[in-house]
């Protein structure tokens, strides 16, 4: 498969239109919401329900053992759920910044957060990549 290079105008173009298929990392997600170049609305919600999730998945099972068998498998479910939901809330959270923020994209892409394709599968990368690997090799 050739690998194509493309600009930041071209991506937003290329996946509103349906050009393009963006896969972005799901367990490297979270981090990139976290990231300094991430939109800052986005923070304390991931880190709440992030939280919410590990706390009712880890500790309060272990806690309500003691109690009621019944509520630590609850909590224990409750817990996945979130986790999985938070992951899935990131990866939503980093596309559309990769569409609004040409900064964000190439940071995205510099840390291979995600991967662009096309519709006949092959490879994207940005300009802005193609003339780093340039100049450093």
């Amino acid at each position: 498969m050739e690998e194509k290079t493309i600009t930041y105008q071209e991506f937003v173009e290329g996946y509103r239109t349906e050009k393009f298929i963006v896969l972005i990392d799901k367990n490297r997600a979270g981090d990139f919401v976290l990231s300094d170049f991430a939109d800052k609305h986005s923070k304390p919600a991931h880190l709440f329900w992030s939280w919410c999730g590990i706390i009712l998945a880890i500790p309060l099972p272990i806690i309500f053992i003691f109690i009621n068998w019944r509520y630590s498998i609850i909590s224990f479910i409750a817990g996945i759920i979130i986790v999985e939901g938070s992951r899935k809330s990131a990866t939503d959270f980093v596309l559309r910044n990769m569409l609004e923020n040409e900064s964000f994209w190439e940071y995205i892409l510099l840390h291979k957060g995600a991967m662009i394709r096309d519709r006949e599968g092959n490879e994207i990368t940005s300009d802005f990549l193609s003339e780093m690997s340039k100049k450093f090799g």
